[in-house]
């Protein structure tokens, strides 16, 4: 009888064929993880700057000077190596003595806001 002493070339063509599909799947399920992986960090530096700067609003000292106008502002933040653009909007309520915050963090450059945050604004 004569013994075999290795695979033959079907065999070693569909193993490769098998492991072809399998790192194409694994290959694009570490892509996905990494790009979602990026937005989360997005997110959360562009909420810890909207938290950042409502903190800010809120920490001033109560005065009529310190109690902001209706208005939109823009500054340029760093943070985390990236530059995002911070848009808050003051706007009027019904109570004269409240104002209503909307701050935006944006990526540099970018028009859809990875943070929005809304507050509210006492003057006493």
């Amino acid at each position: 009888m004569k013994r075999r002493l290795g695979f033959t070339l079907i065999e070693v063509m569909v193993a490769l064929v098998v492991f072809s599909v399998v790192s194409v799947a694994l290959v694009k399920n570490t892509t996905t993880s990494l790009r979602q992986s990026g937005m989360i960090e997005d997110r959360t530096i562009a909420w810890w700057l909207a938290e950042n700067e409502m903190t800010s609003l809120r920490m001033l000292p109560r005065s009529d000077e310190n109690y902001p106008n209706s208005g939109t502002y823009r500054d340029v933040v760093e943070m985390g190596d990236t530059s995002w653009d911070g848009e808050t909007t003051v706007e009027v309520t019904e109570n004269d003595y409240v104002r209503r915050i909307v701050i935006s963090v944006y990526r540099e450059n970018q028009e859809d806001a990875k943070a929005r945050l809304i507050g509210f604004l006492g003057r006493y």
